[in-house]
Parts: structure tokens; sequence; C-alpha cells
């Protein structure tokens, strides 16, 4: 195991790949404390790193509050989490700028944190792209229905189907 220091500041629009066992970015995920940033992705022994920036949290807040619009518009019942962290152990990390959880919503709600080994995974994560940080195919193992992602001035939704992760016609 290495030693990590916490990490105390990266520039806005950050984003930093680098190889590390699970074990340490175990580490440096609990190193932050309370603190979402930098957001922090792991998948198969490497370590990406991203600083988000004021536009990125204002597009994620947009596009968040349009989804609990058409929600509510539809008397649904919802669970609204962000920042949260979702792991598969010694395979997977990823922290979604928002989740949804809908049709199981109940099983979260009041958790402070979320366990996919006994937890559902949510049912519609929102990304927003500035710097070319999301890939879509990071939630197929996740195993996320439902991806919004907005990346410059386009809002695309992609579904989970038996082949894939793909881009909706809606």
């Amino acid at each position: 195991m290495i030693a990590i220091a916490p990490i105390k500041s990266l520039p806005d629009g950050s984003v930093a790949t680098i190889p590390m066992s699970w074990a340490d970015y175990q580490q440096l995920a609990a190193s932050r404390g309370d603190r979402s940033t930098p957001r922090l992705k792991y998948a198969d022994g490497y370590l990406t790193l991203k600083m988000p920036t004021f536009e990125h949290g204002q597009l994620d807040a947009i596009v968040a509050d349009l989804l609990v619009a058409i929600l509510n518009q539809q008397l649904r019942d919802y669970v609204r989490t962000t920042p949260v962290t979702l792991q598969i152990p010694e395979q997977a990390g990823i922290e979604p700028d928002h989740c949804f959880w809908l049709n199981d919503w109940t099983a979260v709600s009041g958790k402070s944190r979320i366990d996919l080994a006994t937890d559902p995974p949510p049912d519609i994560v929102v990304e927003v792209d500035v710097t070319n940080f999301t890939n879509i195919a990071d939630y197929e193992r996740f195993k996320v229905p439902e991806v919004w992602l907005i990346r410059g001035d386009v809002l695309a939704i992609f579904v989970l189907t038996p082949g894939g992760i793909h881009a909706s016609r809606v």
C-alpha cells in the first residue's frame, strides 16, 4: 500500500487518471472526509479524479431540477441524492452528480450510505460532462437503468437493455 496524502485542492476542470489499487482508492476516498471534491471514479485498477467547474454545478442543478419537476408532475415518489458513491468492491466506484430512486425508493429512504450488495442501484443518474470525464459504459456494471447526460448544450438519455447501454430515441 502506498502512502496517500489528503487531497487539498485541484484547479477547476482538472481531470487526472492514475493507476491505483482498490485499497488505495478506498484510503483516498476516506481522506476526503465529508467533502465531495474532487470527484473520484475507480475502474479496473485506475483512478480518475475530476474537479467540477462552476458551469458543471449550474448545469447539474438545471437537469436535476427538470427531472424533479417531471417526477412531481407525475406525482411520483422518489429519493434524490447528491453526492453519493456507488461501489462494487474490488472493481469499481463512481460518484454520479445526482441519483434518483423511483421504483425502490423506500429501500434507500433514510439511509446514510448505499451498499449495492443489498440496496438497489438508482433508477436514474444525472451526469454533467464538461471535461470528458463521463463514460456512459461505466454505468452498465452498476446496472443503472437510465442515465441523463448533459454534454455541451445537448441532453441525452441512455437506457440499459440486455444488449448494453444505448441512447434513447426519446
